[in-house]
């Protein structure tokens, strides 16, 4: 409730009375109140669900007149994954905002999965698989993984040459997988990644797990270990003699997939059309991270 009033700029005694006073005029209880929990009963979720299907059509409706004068306008609220979303989804974001003067953009970085409905995101840039869900998505390309570490590291310790081998090294592990202390590798020159009764799941044995992938590429720089990142993160580490790749013989990394999701609408609001469109043609493969790593 508070968070609603400072949303809309009014008291909280104000969205109280009006909860209220739509609660008397409907008839039913819209909201169990508890003194430190809010949570919609099953009138105020479907109250809620469809109002929020009746406002995207109206904002469509709008957004479809104003751009028969070629004019795009409103708010898109986005979810991206940190290291992306500052490093490649932020200059995609500024140029269609420069295209659209009249679109504001709220952007909220965070590694773990939102949900788009709940937190009234119009869409989100996610990496990885996606669940059965009602979002509808838009693949932007396969995001390779590499295994790499610190050429100190590879001195001290040597380099694995087999996934048996990985159960002797210090492992980074990221923390916001689903199996943060597995990875999984397929067979080099694998057409279908989605053959996973050929996968091989490695456990891993480290000091270390983060829910950040920066953190887990400076423990990396820094001779912790080896990390198992996207190449848009190690392709210029490695670049840049930061890091050296790991080579398992006959083996890689289990790749991602790049998507862009967003709700099921029945009218879907041009200016996240022209995002969408937007994202596809700045995002898309090849992509140059992955030159490094070849």
């Amino acid at each position: 409730m508070t968070a609603a009033a400072l949303r809309l700029g009014v008291p909280k005694s104000v969205v109280s009375k009006r909860i209220a006073g739509l609660e008397a005029r409907l008839g039913t209880k819209l909201l169990h109140r508890a003194p430190r929990h809010v949570a919609p009963t099953e009138s105020g979720t479907l109250l809620h669900a469809r109002a929020r299907a009746l406002l995207a059509e109206l904002e469509s409706l709008t957004d479809d007149v104003s751009a028969q004068s070629g004019t795009l306008r409103g708010l898109i609220r986005i979810a991206a994954p940190m290291s992306f979303g500052t490093r490649y989804l932020g200059p995609a974001i500024a140029s269609f905002m420069r295209r659209y003067e009249q679109v504001e953009v709220a952007l909220d970085f965070d590694d773990r999965y939102v949900d788009l409905l709940g937190g009234g995101y119009d869409l989100a840039v996610r990496i990885g698989r996606l669940g059965d869900s009602s979002l509808r998505a838009r693949r932007l390309g396969t995001s390779r993984r590499a295994l790499c570490c610190s050429s100190e590291y590879a001195a001290r310790a040597g380099l694995p040459g087999s996934l048996e081998a990985l159960s002797a090294h210090a492992c980074l592990g990221y923390a916001n997988a689903p199996s943060g202390h597995i990875w999984r590798f397929m067979p080099e020159g694998a057409q279908d990644k989605r053959q996973e009764a050929s996968h091989r799941p490695v456990t891993l044995h480290g000091r270390l797990t983060a829910n950040n992938g920066e953190a887990l590429l400076d423990a990396a720089r820094a001779g912790l270990g080896l990390t198992l990142l996207p190449s848009f993160m190690v392709g210029p580490a490695v670049a840049a003699g930061e890091l050296v790749p790991v080579h398992i013989p006959g083996w890689v990394p289990v790749p991602d997939t790049i998507h862009v999701v967003y709700p099921e609408t029945a009218a879907m609001p041009l200016k996240l059309r022209a995002l969408i469109e937007h994202l596809a043609e700045q995002i898309s493969e090849p992509f140059p991270w992955d030159n490094d790593l070849s």
